[in-house]
């Protein structure tokens, strides 16, 4: 879950971005803060077979998506997030449903799993807050790319270091850019950060392809 609620204190960067997203509101159509929201299942499922996850995208939002699951295919780890063109070959089925939102993770909410990791029966699902819709940019493929970790099978990482898994985007030192264009790949460098390919490669193999000092 992604919330759009930043709790505990605040540096003034995070404090800026904060005050950049309100007066942006019209820019990213009425976006709240950005409030992750842990993913439905407490315990982690179990991890998908040899990496292999089947994406069935029905948000409307497939660029999105699409680059999101690039950054997880390229960031090293073992895994690979193949999008389908049929719900009935999907484990993953992405949706809007700004309603659910509300009512799993509250107002603020922009993202919901409803699993870590594999579903032990089913299939997965990703629901995504509809004013993240239109062209990518860095804050929605941010979220998406924080949902898939949890479809891979990452919870939420604490704290202010580098993380795609921290539950508040705004919370941490590499917080996504609250631009409005497409994401240059400078702006997408933590997505994810090697910290959370760490325990991607943890869960299934592989390494960190890079070691960006930015993500730090």
């Amino acid at each position: 879950m992604l919330s759009s609620v930043l709790h505990g204190r605040l540096g003034s960067a995070v404090l800026r971005r904060r005050q950049a997203l309100l007066l942006a509101g019209a820019v990213l159509l009425t976006l709240p803060l950005v409030r992750l929201v842990p993913a439905l299942a407490g315990a982690r499922s179990p991890i998908w077979p040899h990496g292999v996850v089947r994406v069935y995208d029905e948000s409307g939002m497939s660029q999105t998506v699409a680059t999101a699951a690039a950054r997880w295919n390229g960031s090293g780890a073992q895994v690979r997030l193949e999008l389908v063109r049929s719900e009935r070959k999907a484990d993953v089925v992405v949706r809007v449903d700004d309603r659910a939102l509300r009512h799993l993770c509250g107002r603020d909410c922009l993202g919901f799993s409803t699993s870590i990791g594999r579903a032990a029966h089913g299939r997965n699902a990703v629901i995504l807050r509809s004013s993240l819709g239109g062209n990518p940019r860095p804050l929605s493929v941010w979220v998406a790319a924080h949902e898939l970790g949890h479809v891979l099978g990452l919870h939420h990482r604490n704290g202010h270091d580098c993380s795609v898994m921290s539950p508040h985007a705004f919370d941490t030192r590499c917080a996504p850019s609250l631009a409005a264009t497409q994401p240059t790949a400078d702006e997408l460098a933590c997505v994810p950060a090697p910290a959370d390919v760490d325990v991607a490669a943890g869960l299934y193999g592989g390494s960190a392809a890079s070691r960006d000092p930015r993500c730090r």
